[in-house]
């Protein structure tokens, strides 16, 4: 086994811990719909502050296969400012900020991702996942502002992401693992 990791292999791991985080957050969630000015359970607090960390060591983890990786060290960049401000937010504010806060990172790390895809590798999985991201970060955004935040449909986001990763891993052409 080498000490670096494929990108395919890379692929399938944050795929299969996308898998795991979506179950897991479906059932720290459960039937408790949170309200948007009410705390969230700790259990999915903690699991919404670790999901962006995912993509930090994905990220990081890709960028040294690359010789040129300055967007997964951007994105591993901005994934671990995600990280601080879901945090902040699902420990320290309630869920409707943390919706925001997770809805915010889609958006950015989604439309840089969109973006790379346009401009470089043209994958299909990942033109796709990119603008489902962003689409999907636009929605946690307005979601945060109605009554009922419900964090489980993050599951969805989540498995939706896993699936567009194993679709790249399997056609051999995985590349930087980007979040979401």
């Amino acid at each position: 086994m080498s000490a670096h990791p494929s990108p395919q292999r890379i692929a399938v791991a944050r795929a299969a811990l996308a898998l795991v985080w979506a179950a897991a957050i479906v059932i720290a969630i459960g039937d408790r719909v949170p309200t948007t000015d009410t705390d969230l359970p700790i259990a999915a607090a903690a699991l919404l502050t670790a999901y962006p960390l995912i993509d930090v060591i994905a990220s990081l983890g890709s960028a040294r296969l690359q010789p040129h990786a300055t967007a997964l060290h951007v994105n591993a960049a901005i994934s671990a400012i995600a990280a601080v401000s879901v945090g902040a937010t699902a420990f320290g504010a309630d869920a409707g900020a943390a919706l925001a806060a997770f809805g915010a990172w889609a958006v950015v790390s989604g439309a840089m991702q969109f973006v790379l895809a346009l401009r470089g590798s043209r994958q299909v999985p990942m033109f796709i996942s990119g603008g489902l991201s962003t689409l999907a970060g636009i929605s946690f955004l307005s979601a945060a502002g109605m009554r009922d935040a419900h964090l489980a449909v993050l599951g969805g986001y989540m498995a939706v992401g896993a699936v567009l990763y194993l679709v790249s891993a399997r056609r051999g052409r995985a590349t930087a693992p980007l979040a979401g």
